[in-house]
């Protein structure tokens, strides 16, 4: 017998494109004119962003935020993802994904793995790594001495520049 196969579907085919919209003011009190729409995550806190409340119709609960209106938010801090969902114009399309085992929201997990060069997780590994570099300026805590040679440990510190 044979066994039949199952081909797994990259994530990059099962990424959403949709509009969020505000909700719309009204005479009575009803709507706020906010999106609705709460994001968690970012790179200070190690994570992708994603998606924490969500209007119906629009990104999922959990869902992995990859663009804001065009803006890859891949590297960047909450406040910087935050800044890019605050400055587009309505309605804002965003491109989002549900987490699986080849992207879940730990940045550094997928950081870490090692893509064929060139690929689709290759190129957005370092897409990753320029917003990365382009928030955090590297910072020297302290240098070690042993006998003949000298090392330098460094953190990163992310800046809270607006975009």
């Amino acid at each position: 017998m044979s066994k039949a196969t199952v081909k797994k579907l990259h994530w990059r085919s099962k990424v959403l494109k949709c509009p969020v919209t505000p909700a719309v003011k009204t005479g009575d009190g009803g709507g706020s004119g906010e999106l609705g729409l709460a994001i968690g995550g970012g790179a200070d806190y190690g994570e992708f962003p994603f998606v924490t409340a969500a209007p119906g119709g629009g990104p999922t609960v959990g869902d992995i935020i990859l663009e804001i209106g065009g803006t890859p938010v891949l590297g960047m801090t909450l406040g910087d993802v935050r800044g890019v969902l605050n400055s587009c114009p309505h309605p804002i399309r965003i491109k989002t994904v549900s987490p699986g085992s080849s992207l879940c929201k730990d940045l550094r997990l997928y950081l870490s793995k090692c893509f064929t060069p060139g690929s689709m997780d290759s190129q957005l590994q370092q897409l990753i790594r320029e917003n990365l570099y382009l928030r955090a300026v590297p910072c020297k805590t302290h240098t070690h001495t042993h006998t003949h040679t000298h090392t330098q440990s460094q953190i990163l510190i992310f800046t809270s520049s607006s975009v």
